[in-house]
């Protein structure tokens, strides 16, 4: 464990609090999350201690260098540099330079932090990630056997912190790699949703299943897909199957084991079976 030093942040404790209030603030946390981030931080210190000074002072320098220093906040960091919690404890046991040192920087401290800030530190504005794939994109891929199949896109939910691809595979292979004419020629496994229709009738409302996957894992195994083309119509989604590797997304077992069951139970309206391109548009 590195010993204290006597600048503000010159410790262990110092750094992680500091570090831990500047990623917050380039997080988008307002002032009101990070006030109650200081609250929650120096309450895990007793008061009258050197912790509970680093614990204060940090987030005192914190919130002057970000432009959100309160007065509040501004006289309780003079407060506790008052009570001289470091500057004792130095004095005590490393001796008197030592404390005096400590007591410069935090003289300095209090006088810097009790001058507006002209040029706060502004947060970086992050440029979005380009999506790996567009909502319509047609894809080829070579299954593990070495056969080829295709894919779409059929939704990207974008969420903070992550999106969320959607996936439609086919279920034809071909030993050539695809083209758009084989893709509009393949078929989906589909799904029956049962709907009723305008005369009142029970019918059935096609869906495609899809494979999930989170951007930081699709990442991973996208160099796998080239794109061959483009839809300009949506198909609906179906039952997800979460995918986080490439051979869970070639793996037709759970596929397969669905259409078994299904047909074991011999339901027409949701039963669960390969359909065309055009059956699912209708």
């Amino acid at each position: 464990m590195a010993t204290d030093g006597v600048r503000i942040i010159n410790s262990d404790l110092a750094e992680d609090l500091y570090a831990h209030f500047m990623n917050s603030f380039q997080k988008g946390r307002n002032v009101n999350q990070l006030n109650n981030q200081f609250l929650y931080s120096k309450a895990k210190f007793s008061e009258n201690t050197k912790e509970y000074e680093i614990c204060v002072t940090v987030y005192g320098l914190a919130f002057w260098e970000i432009g959100a220093l309160t007065e509040i906040t501004l006289q309780e960091v003079e407060t506790v540099i008052n009570q001289k919690n470091t500057v004792n404890y130095w004095e005590k046991e490393v001796g008197k330079e030592t404390a005096e040192a400590r007591q410069k920087e935090l003289d300095e401290l209090l006088e810097k932090i009790s001058k507006p800030n002209l040029n706060p530190i502004k947060r970086i504005k992050k440029q979005p990630k380009p999506n790996l794939f567009n909502i319509g994109d047609v894809l080829s891929f070579q299954h593990l056997d070495r056969n080829y199949g295709t894919a779409f896109i059929v939704d990207i939910s974008k969420m903070s912190g992550f999106s969320l691809y959607s996936i439609c595979r086919t279920c034809d292979t071909t030993v050539h790699k695809p083209t758009m004419q084989d893709f509009l020629q393949s078929t989906f496994y589909v799904s029956g949703t049962p709907t009723v229709d305008d005369l009142g009738a029970l019918t059935s409302k096609l869906s495609v299943w899809i494979n999930q996957a989170e951007r930081k894992e699709l990442e991973k195994f996208s160099g796998c897909f080239s794109k061959i083309g483009k839809i300009d119509f949506p198909l609906p989604c179906g039952q997800p199957i979460i995918t986080n590797d490439y051979r869970k997304f070639c793996d037709n077992s759970i596929y397969e084991s669905q259409i078994a069951y299904s047909n074991s139970l011999g339901k027409a309206v949701n039963q669960f079976k390969i359909a065309e391109y055009a059956q699912v548009l209708e």
